[in-house]
């Protein structure tokens, strides 16, 4: 049994278009036939507007029709070949109106329906409406947003307007220019003239419209739909430039009037589909730079010419010679003004660095605070600078800051210690210029300080969260401790208060037991009390400082019962010892006293070496020992663990190394500007 074919809604869509294209053509070949077979010879459909309007309505279908055949979901591609149908009929309909008026049929009943057809206004429908929304919806299919469809409004009230004026124009309309009296039409001449007049005002606010759309795309969009407008733009000055020639040499040429229209439906198509096929904006800046400037030109040598032709009159130079040497004296230093212009605005600042260092430096100083997107802002204003579609920092693999995708084409750019910066070459190149890289070059220094300020006020913020969240585990265990433990023995002693008050005169024994309890549990609170204290701050360095305080841990750690004898001896410095910070002197004592837990535990070494040596703004210490681990290796747990944990909140910096001489334990701890004391530690060792 054959497999029954499935028709998807892109294939049903793509198969319209094709069909309306084949329309526009068809439409195309019945003028070219019919226009032949009528004699009126081509002049003659020339000034009817059969040539012009064939054209550009295929021209428009032949451009929408790969839009609509490839993304069949943008409507632009249906407004192009919906247009180019209605342009082409009103073409193919003039033509066969000839050639039915050269057969004398002109006033068959079917003639004349044809000639109310032709005068709906087929081209009118494509000129003041379906083109005017292409460019709105130009280039994604979608309107900037919802006020802009009052355009919408505008652009379909101009179609009707045109039909209406075309049906009942007094003249007959297009028709009648043929010959051929149509259905309809005003005996008075006056309305027409006015629905006229609206309808001219009205597309002219359809296309103002669609030209600010285009403006806002540009400025808003990225660097494709830039791009992408920069296309019909430079269709759009070709059109101008013609334009402006034709009238300049007072001419209706078929070359210099129609021919350049065309170029804007191809723009539209090349722009949506191919708009990478070359660097757009080399072309338009170089087209710019020299319409402008010839128009300049021109404009100074009349100017001249004139301005001298009254002052220099008669001369052997004459006006003429002296307006040329004039002027050929300033093209070049305008040129190079014009061309620095249009280079900037096409290609950024990458022909003054300063410019482009100025501008990513006042996002660079926004690195590390809370004050501007970061990273990100400053590769923002590199594109923005450079006119670069996108780029990143890559850190060890990894993107940590991004602007826009990046393309195929990519230009890397080492930073030092930190990475790379990897840019997005410009679409239609194949490498970046010299230029661009020097600018670079110039700002990897700075990036790379931007990069390694981020990271450290990630760090930053990723530690304080650390003590934020440590602070509050500390209140919650306190809060447990106090809960848990004090809660019950204090609820207990005042119950046993109670009783034992009671009972006091009829059972003075029972009341004598009671108080006894009481003093029991006296003496457990009091001694939760002071595991909490000691858990919150040893006493110990309160009363001996932190020296002293290990000395006394390490004379008690070198007495166990049974085992090697360990010998245990604290190097400090006898004068010149400072007041070291509370949070300093309780990581201390912790740290040293883990590590010597941690000997004890899981060494078979006899002798441990503390070293603690003030340093400036840092306390170092050491814990070494000659010991070797109990198990194949040296893999720390809870206890080295909270070494490193107690000494990354203090942002200091810890070594943990084992090998066959013992174990290592290796921390710097900050200290600041610490006062000294007039005397150190009493004594060097505590032996075992």
């Amino acid at each position: 049994m054959p497999t029954p074919l499935v028709v998807t809604e892109e294939s049903r869509r793509s198969r319209v278009a094709t069909a309306l294209l084949l329309v526009a053509l068809a439409e195309g070949a019945l003028a070219a036939v019919a226009g032949t077979a009528s004699g009126v010879g081509w002049q003659r459909l020339a000034d009817l507007l059969v040539v012009t309007n064939i054209l550009i309505g295929v021209a428009l279908a032949l451009s929408g029709w790969p839009i609509a055949h490839q993304q069949p979901r943008n409507p632009v591609g249906w407004y192009l070949l919906s247009a180019g149908v209605a342009w082409a009929s009103t073409g193919a309909g003039a033509a066969t109106l000839a050639w039915a008026v050269s057969q004398g049929q002109q006033d068959a009943a079917m003639v004349r329906v044809l000639a109310t057809v032709v005068n709906l206004g087929g081209w009118g429908w494509a000129l003041s409406t379906l083109v005017p929304l292409a460019l709105l919806s130009f280039p994604d299919g979608r309107l900037l947003g919802r006020g802009w469809r009052a355009f919408v409004g505008i652009a379909v009230a101009n179609g009707l307007l045109v039909t209406v004026a075309g049906v009942l124009d007094p003249r007959g309309g297009l028709a009648g220019d043929v010959g051929v009296s149509p259905s309809l039409r005003w005996l008075d001449p006056q309305p027409s003239a006015g629905l006229l007049a609206v309808w001219t005002a009205g597309v002219i606010g359809g296309y103002a419209g669609a030209l600010a759309a285009l403006v806002l795309r540009y400025r808003k969009g990225g660097d494709v739909v830039r791009r992408q407008v920069l296309w019909l733009l430079l269709a759009v000055l070709v059109v101008a430039c013609t334009s402006t020639l034709e009238a300049l040499l007072d001419t209706q040429s078929f070359v210099l009037g129609i021919l350049p229209i065309l170029l804007v439906p191809v723009s539209i198509a090349v722009a949506i589909l191919r708009h990478e096929l070359v660097d757009i904006r080399l072309v338009v800046s170089r087209s710019v730079l020299y319409v402008v400037l010839t128009g300049l030109v021109v404009a100074a040598y009349l100017g001249v010419v004139a301005i001298l032709d009254q002052t220099v009159r008669g001369t052997p130079l004459g006006s003429s010679v002296l307006a040329t040497v004039l002027v050929a004296l300033a093209v070049n230093p305008v040129r190079v003004w014009l061309q620095g212009l249009v280079h900037r605005a096409f290609y950024g600042a990458r022909d003054d660095p300063v410019r482009a260092f100025a501008a990513v430096g006042a996002r660079l100083q926004e690195v590390g605070t809370d004050l501007g997107p970061g990273l990100e802002g400053v590769l923002e204003a590199l594109c923005r600078a450079l006119r670069l579609p996108a780029a990143a920092i890559v850190t060890d693999g990894r993107t940590v800051a991004a602007r826009g995708s990046l393309p195929a084409d990519r230009h890397a750019v080492t930073l030092p210690g930190v990475g790379e910066l990897v840019v997005g070459v410009r679409s239609g190149d194949r490498r970046l210029g010299t230029d661009d890289e020097r600018v670079l070059d110039l700002l990897a220094a700075p990036l790379t300080v931007a990069v390694q300020a981020e990271r450290l006020a990630d760090e930053l913020r990723s530690s304080r969260e650390r003590v934020v969240t440590g602070r509050e585990e500390e209140r919650r265990r306190i809060r447990r401790d106090l809960h848990d433990g004090l809660g019950p023995v204090l609820t207990g002693i005042v119950l046993n208060a109670d009783t034992a008050l009671r009972l006091l005169p009829t059972q003075p024994d029972r009341s004598a037991a009671l108080l006894a309890d009481l003093r029991t549990h006296a003496m457990r609170a009091i001694d939760e009390i002071r595991r909490v204290a000691y858990d919150l701050r040893p006493p110990v360095l309160d009363g001996m400082g932190v020296v002293g305080a290990i000395r006394e841990y390490a004379a008690v750690l070198g007495r166990p019962e049974g085992g090697t004898e360990l010998t245990v001896t604290v190097e400090a410095p006898e004068d010149g010892w400072p007041v070291l910070p509370a949070a300093v002197e309780v990581a201390t004592y912790r740290i040293v006293t883990e590590a010597l837990t941690n000997v004890v535990r899981h060494s078979s070494a006899t002798a441990v070496t503390v070293r603690l040596e003030p340093d400036g703004p840092v306390l170092r210490l050491e814990v070494l020992d000659n010991g070797i681990n109990a198990g194949p290796s040296w893999e720390p747990g809870v206890g080295l663990t909270s070494v490193r944990e107690r000494t990354a909140e203090l942002g200091g910096a810890s070594e943990l190394r084992y090998d066959r001489t013992g174990g290592q334990v290796r921390v710097t701890l900050p200290i600041g500007a610490a006062q000294t004391t007039p005397s150190g530690p009493f004594a060097d060792q505590a032996t075992s």
